[in-house]
């Protein structure tokens, strides 16, 4: 008797079928072509003056496309005269450092050689406001100094916590943004509080700072640009 037969001796054996599973595969053909087009058909580029400062916020996750989609991004913003430039929005990413957080930029290619628009690393933040609970709400000094914010990053599910919004541009602007104090604090509460958190988080940034819209990325699951969709900061929490 076979060391199989001996096992199973006794068992009923199930029956078993044959199965497939397809994933859906729906992408853009040109990212940065339906960046420019969604930006323009935002309208809200006609809320920036000339001379004034934006401040895109780029993370530390990888991304498909991501460098042809900030370029389509900065290259939309360039006629309306704005002084435009980048900061790395990744918490404590990079070992919480400038140079750490610059370096993992350049990774993805997203550098000012690249992109034509200084990128501006530090880790020093300035309060912008308090949470309901009273939580202090901290963010990059680059950012909170600009005249008008456009977080970039990918939205899906979290593979740690559950809730109204996971991983996305409330995230970015809650931790991203937030940068090291923003990452500690959060994650020091436990991952049964962090939706509550970076939504919290994220809406006193909006309240409080320009933040002008997102830029929300999605990808399918075979790591393709399947969407991009720009939400005005109003309607970010509601949309994401």
């Amino acid at each position: 008797m076979s060391v199989y037969s001996e096992i199973f001796r006794g068992l009923e054996i199930p029956r078993f079928a044959r199965v497939s599973y397809a994933l859906p595969s729906a992408h853009l053909a040109d990212p940065a072509e339906e960046t420019r087009r969604n930006i323009e058909k935002s309208g809200l580029l006609s809320r920036i003056h000339p001379e004034e400062s934006v401040c895109i916020g780029v993370g530390s996750r990888e991304i498909g496309n991501l460098q042809s989609i900030v370029r389509a991004l900065v290259e939309s913003l360039r006629p309306t005269g704005a002084k435009i430039f980048i900061v790395p929005a990744m918490g404590s990413h990079g070992g919480a450092t400038p140079e750490g957080q610059r370096e993992i930029l350049a990774g993805y290619g997203i550098t000012q050689e690249a992109l034509g628009v200084p990128v501006r690393a530090t880790m020093e933040t300035v309060l912008v406001g308090r949470t309901p609970s009273g939580l202090d709400v901290r963010m990059d000094a680059y950012a909170a100094g600009a005249d008008h914010i456009i977080p970039v990053g990918r939205i899906k599910a979290h593979t740690d916590f559950r809730g109204p919004v996971e991983s996305g541009l409330m995230k970015m602007l809650a931790i991203g943004l937030g940068k090291q104090y923003g990452a500690s604090i959060c994650h020091k509460m436990g991952f049964p509080s962090m939706s509550k958190n970076v939504m919290e988080f994220g809406q006193v940034m909006i309240q409080n700072r320009p933040v002008l819209f997102g830029l929300g990325i999605l990808e399918n699951a075979h790591h393709q640009t399947a969407r991009i969709a720009v939400i005005p900061a109003e309607r970010i929490a509601e949309e994401e």
